[in-house]
């Protein structure tokens, strides 16, 4: 459950969470000013109820609610996100890190997702240097962009030709803001917009994003990618597994690698 719930409590809070254990369980600190205790807790008791729903949740969290001295909250949450390691060519960082002397991609926690911490980001970006290790494509679509992780990481490999979209115009300025940071914008373009902004034959396209919105799309996606073209795939829960990648195989696509995280999948597909 530390997935979806920290997920859930980050967006709420507009904060940093504090995953911990504690007697043999999984402990979740999020911090809320004291205006807004009364309302988060009906919110959180709300999206526990629709994990139950879902069979992602036993139903015996609780929550506990304590008032606590002042702190330098941002020290906090800057110690909580160091480099990571997301693949053998590929290391993410926040700004406030020393750099690490190897490829690098810069980006801070903020509000759109994607800064190499979740294991759908992870597994993109290990599939992705996995995808580039033989031949580096021409072109690259990135749908759903978020934080604009994936195309950075596509032109920090050698890509030349990147269009990354998002419906968010939120993700779109902070997109654009970290491919300009990252000195990738002679390679990535950044718009507003979904699948309907594509202009393929790509060689490569990226989608991390829900399962509903895959299986919807799959035809799109896979109309849009040239003969021997990838398509990275997550954003899929293991229960949604089958339903997505048998979308993407009655449009022609084959399975050549899933990886999991959790209760996470990410998939490599090729188109024959």
């Amino acid at each position: 459950m530390e997935d979806p719930v920290s997920d859930f409590l980050t967006t709420l809070t507009g904060r940093g969470i504090r995953i911990r254990e504690e007697g043999g369980q999984s402990v979740i600190d999020a911090f809320l000013q004291p205006g807004e205790i009364e309302d988060s807790l009906l919110r959180i008791e709300k999206h526990l109820e629709d994990l139950v729903q879902m069979g992602l949740h036993d139903g015996l969290s609780r929550q506990e609610v304590k008032e606590l001295p002042e702190e330098d909250w941002m020290a906090v949450f800057r110690a909580q996100h160091t480099a990571v390691r997301v693949s053998d060519r590929l290391v993410v960082r926040p700004t406030w890190c020393e750099p690490t002397g190897e490829r690098e991609i810069v980006i801070d926690p903020g509000m759109a997702f994607g800064t190499g911490s979740h294991a759908t980001t992870r597994m993109c970006l290990a599939l992705l240097d996995k995808c580039l290790g033989d031949r580096v494509p021409g072109r690259m679509f990135d749908l759903g962009t978020g934080s604009g992780i994936l195309a950075i990481a596509g032109a920090h490999l050698g890509i030349g030709d990147i269009l990354a979209v998002d419906i968010d115009a939120m993700a779109v300025d902070v997109a654009t803001r970290n491919v300009m940071g990252n000195d990738a914008d002679a390679r990535v373009r950044v718009e507003e917009g979904g699948i309907e902004a594509a202009r393929g034959p790509y060689d490569l396209i990226t989608a991390n994003i829900s399962a509903s919105l895959l299986k919807r799309m799959a035809a799109d996606i896979t109309r849009h990618l040239g003969p021997g073209g990838c398509v990275i795939l997550s954003g899929i829960l293991e229960d949604e597994e089958a339903e997505v990648l048998g979308e993407f195989i009655r449009c022609g696509l084959k399975v050549e690698q899933v990886m999991k995280d959790k209760v996470w999948v990410a998939a490599l597909l090729i188109k024959q």
